[in-house]
């Protein structure tokens, strides 16, 4: 393959991912002023997050009547363009339908994994995918860190609404790419044609399960992903508010804390894609990375407000390293495993997996801290994370011994 075709492929595949990752991340961080100025109660803004969520899994569902119909860059387009449309709805402060926007852009940013999985298995070697799909999953972190910025830059200066167009801007940039782009790289011919309503059938939500029982192979790398997110959902969500409630911390250390574990995870997920490829397998990292996780969490129960500031740094660049650079290894894998059959569809159903995982995860974690202690829940999604190890051990020596 041509350098200058996996450039293109590769950037396809990543301005999109960043983009609408800044959009999905800006809408999290505008949440509190969205409700607030469109007349709904505080309480909306968890609502907000967990409709955007159920958006997710419902496009990981409806993924087999969008992606083989428009193709994958398309699907992007498509992707961009209702996150896009989603964001503006907020901007006109419209009462209950920024809950439907919510929805939207939950749809729309999650249309980047399944169709993304496919311009680079089809336009880059194999020997590059570990690399690849972890660069690739660097923009969600980059694209969160680029929400948080504008957004905190621009609502303390100006109107609010100001930044929801600033967040536009990535994603006008990744649809001029797109456009630009899309006959430079190879693309598999659309099958049948798309119809709007299809994505509605209730019957959707069962390809995931059928799509697993199609491709057994698939089944081992899902459920590592299963305890892999209910370990990184949980300690995104709850972090700040252990450091502050828990620990003692003021937020605004917390927060430097929270963006040093970020920014350690967006590190994290190139080094861990470069050291797969160098070593020939994804799956031996995954299993590490499995196995260290409860060290990441113990680690967090050491942090003393007394500590030093580069070790607090220190050990949270540990902890988002350990805990969140699995992202990319994660697709590779599933890709590596599904390389025979539809790799799209092979994403998103174990996407679809992932994604229902991270989002009940948190809530579960929240009552088990409420009831026992911060100390039985990380117990407790620790113990998910080494479970989710041992079956990727297990599936290694199981394929060597064949």
């Amino acid at each position: 393959m041509e350098l200058r075709s996996i450039i293109f492929a590769f950037f396809i595949v990543f301005l999109p991912q960043l983009s609408l990752a800044a959009i999905n991340h800006g809408v999290l961080v505008l949440a509190p002023i969205i409700t607030a100025s469109s007349g709904l109660p505080p309480e909306a803004v968890g609502i907000i997050g967990g409709l955007s969520g159920l958006g997710a899994v419902w496009c990981f569902a409806a993924n087999s009547t969008i992606l083989p119909c428009l193709g994958p860059i398309k699907t992007l387009a498509f992707g961009c363009l209702l996150a896009s449309f989603a964001l503006m709805c907020f901007a006109l402060e419209l009462g209950w339908i920024g809950f439907v926007a919510a929805l939207l852009v939950g749809f729309g940013y999650a249309v980047s994994a399944p169709a993304g999985s496919m311009i680079l298995a089809s336009n880059t070697p194999k020997k590059l995918w570990g690399t690849l799909f972890s660069l690739r999953m660097a923009g969600v972190p980059a694209g969160g860190a680029f929400a948080g910025i504008v957004a905190a830059a621009i609502v303390g200066t100006y109107d609010w609404r100001l930044s929801l167009l600033v967040l536009l801007l990535p994603c006008i940039s990744g649809l001029v790419f797109l456009r630009l782009a899309r006959n430079k790289i190879q693309l598999p011919a659309n099958v049948g044609s798309f119809s709007f309503l299809s994505v509605f059938n209730p019957r959707l939500f069962l390809t995931p399960f059928l799509v697993l029982a199609r491709v057994p192979s698939l089944t081992t790398i899902t459920f590592v992903s299963i305890g892999f997110a209910a370990v990184q959902g949980s300690l995104f969500t709850f972090f700040t508010t252990y450091l502050t409630d828990s620990l003692g911390f003021s937020l605004a250390v917390a927060g430097m804390l929270y963006a040093t574990l970020q920014f350690s995870s967006f590190a994290g997920r190139i080094v861990m894609g470069v050291v797969a490829d160098l070593i020939g397998s994804p799956r031996v990292l995954i299993m590490i990375l499995g196995f260290f996780s409860p060290l990441g969490l113990f680690v967090l129960t050491t942090l003393e407000v007394n500590d030093p500031q580069w070790l607090l740094l220190l050990k949270c660049a540990f902890v988002g390293s350990m805990i969140a650079s699995w992202n990319g290894l994660f697709l590779a894998e599933v890709t590596r495993v599904s390389a025979s059959t539809d790799v799209g569809e092979s994403t998103a159903a174990s996407t679809f997996f992932t994604f229902i995982s991270y989002m009940l995860a948190p809530p579960i974690f929240g009552i088990v801290s409420y009831n026992l202690g911060y100390q039985s829940a990380f117990i407790l999604v620790g113990g998910l994370a080494a479970l989710s190890a041992a079956a990727m051990l297990g599936s290694i020596v199981k394929t060597n011994w064949k």
